[in-house]
């Protein structure tokens, strides 16, 4: 018994074959597509987060300078001789 396969039949095999490679690929590429999809969803979520945190960070930032920058005038201040009007000032005299 010879197992020959006529032409016609070895055409329909590879048919097949390309066929089952093709969906299989089909669904490949689209399980990819989907999951690309979502991570640019969460990439999106996660770059509105940042924008979030960087406004926050401005702002606590500039309170930061802010309250610097008066500590700073006021040592200067107290450096050359000034107080406040309603101040009590005792000298260490050790």
């Amino acid at each position: 018994m010879n197992a020959k396969i006529s032409k016609r039949g070895r055409r329909i095999v590879f048919i097949a074959v390309i066929s089952i490679f093709a969906l299989i690929m089909g669904v490949w590429i689209g399980t990819l597509l989907s999951k690309n999809a979502e991570l640019n969803s969460q990439l999106s979520d996660k770059q509105d987060e940042l924008v979030g945190w960087q406004e926050e960070n401005a702002a606590l930032d500039a309170l930061v300078n802010e309250e610097n920058e008066t500590a700073l005038m006021e040592e200067y201040a107290r450096k050359a001789g000034y107080v406040y009007s309603d101040e009590r000032v005792y000298i260490n005299g050790s």
